[in-house]
């Protein structure tokens, strides 16, 4: 495994290539968040036929922290890793909690987000129900969604 010498400036190009680097451990560590959290199998992962990719839950050529694809199937994908994702669109509160916040909590959030949306079907409506999971989350995880939803800026 080739380690660049110097990561990228930038903190998304930079979660993209840490996200490139280490996609298997990541594709199974995401996996394995959404089975601990009892996300049904039929929700879990989604293919990426335009890179070849028949399957997975964590999709490191993305960067918009995670998705819903069609029939409500749950990714992943590198921009968990940017600890500026939050702040263009939810504020300073939501930037900075989420960049303070343990990869695992940020991986939570973005599953029980995309299967509010998936359930919700809008991105809106999703950041009202997410908080309201009854899925086994920590209570750092449910301050992330909170503070998404309070923050929304579109």
């Amino acid at each position: 495994m080739d380690v660049p010498d110097k990561p990228p400036s930038h903190p998304a190009d930079h979660a993209e290539e840490f996200a490139h680097t280490w996609v298997d451990r990541l594709e199974n560590h995401v996996e394995g968040r959404m089975h601990a959290l009892d996300i049904p199998e039929e929700q879990i992962g989604s293919s990426d036929h335009e890179r070849g990719i028949a399957w997975r839950t964590f999709f490191p050529d993305e960067r918009d922290g995670g998705g819903v694809a069609t029939g409500a199937r749950i990714s992943v994908d590198s921009g968990v890793l940017n600890p500026d994702q939050l702040t263009k669109d939810y504020g300073e509160e939501a930037g900075g909690l989420w960049a303070k916040s343990r990869l695992r909590d940020r991986i939570d959030a973005i599953i029980i987000h995309e299967e509010a949306e998936a359930k919700a079907g809008t991105h809106e409506e999703a950041l009202a129900l997410a908080p309201q999971t009854t899925r086994p989350i920590s209570e750092a995880t449910r301050r992330i969604l909170r503070a998404m939803e309070r923050g929304w800026k579109h």
